[in-house]
């Protein structure tokens, strides 16, 4: 009977055995092939690794990385979230960092910001974490402001606007100058004979000529002010540093 016991353990040690290989040879396949930028091939190896052992944390981490790299990153959070609770705490908080990361190339500003404090939680020494987590801020707090600036008129639209509606009444006020001054030139004109008729037409000329070298002036002044403002914007909507990604 002993040695039937003793034969069984030692066919169990050898499955064991075979077993514990095969899944590390996935691992390792897996591992060769993401580092060649094959993502999909090693997302395959590390599925075929989890039907091995379903439980996992180094599996389901390295499929996370996988499913991050080809943009599928809602799966890439659920992999990774398989991995939170692990006695390893080194892996629990770059499963953390991972999943702040995919959250952040959704936009989903909040739920990164707070994946990004759990991992600093672990590790507050993680500089990658802490860059990420100002990142994240930043871009929160910049598309706050641009949510703002769509609800309300911007100033350099109400700046503009106003210099429309100035030039419009300055453009009425000098036709109307115009027409009046052109009313009494041609009311003289039927009084002076012709020699005093010639100096009216110059100088209702050099009039015309005054008056549109001004409205030159104040147009490439409002221009001046527009671009002006304009430059102011896209400076404030200048994207931030990039977002810096750790080796999963």
């Amino acid at each position: 009977m002993k040695r039937i016991t003793l034969l069984l353990l030692g066919i169990l040690a050898v499955v064991s055995t075979v077993h514990a290989q095969s899944f590390r040879g996935k691992i390792n396949k897996g591992n060769s092939l993401y580092k060649k930028e094959q993502y999909d091939e090693a997302l395959n190896k590390y599925k075929d690794a989890l039907l091995d052992d379903p439980r996992s944390e180094i599996a389901h981490f390295n499929e996370g990385a996988a499913l991050f790299k080809i943009k599928k990153y809602d799966q890439a959070i659920e992999s990774q979230q398989k991995v939170i609770g692990s006695k390893d705490l080194k892996l629990e908080e770059q499963a953390r960092y991972n999943i702040g990361n995919a959250y952040f190339k959704q936009d989903k500003l909040q739920e990164s910001i707070q994946a990004y404090k759990m991992a600093l939680d672990i590790d507050p020494n993680d500089q990658d974490a802490k860059y990420n987590l100002e990142l994240a801020r930043a871009k929160l707090k910049e598309m706050a402001q641009k949510q703002q600036m769509q609800q309300q008129p911007q100033p350099q639209q109400q700046h503009q606007q106003q210099n429309e509606q100035d030039q419009q009444g300055q453009g009425e006020n000098q036709k109307d100058q115009q027409q009046q001054q052109q009313q009494e030139q041609e009311q003289k004109s039927g009084e002076n004979n012709q020699q005093q008729k010639q100096p009216e037409d110059q100088s209702l000329t050099e009039n015309k000529e005054k008056m549109s070298r001004e409205d030159a002036e104040r147009i490439l002044d409002a221009l001046k002010n527009q671009e002006k403002e304009k430059q102011k914007l896209r400076r404030a909507a200048q994207p931030a540093k990039r977002l810096v990604e750790k080796d999963w």
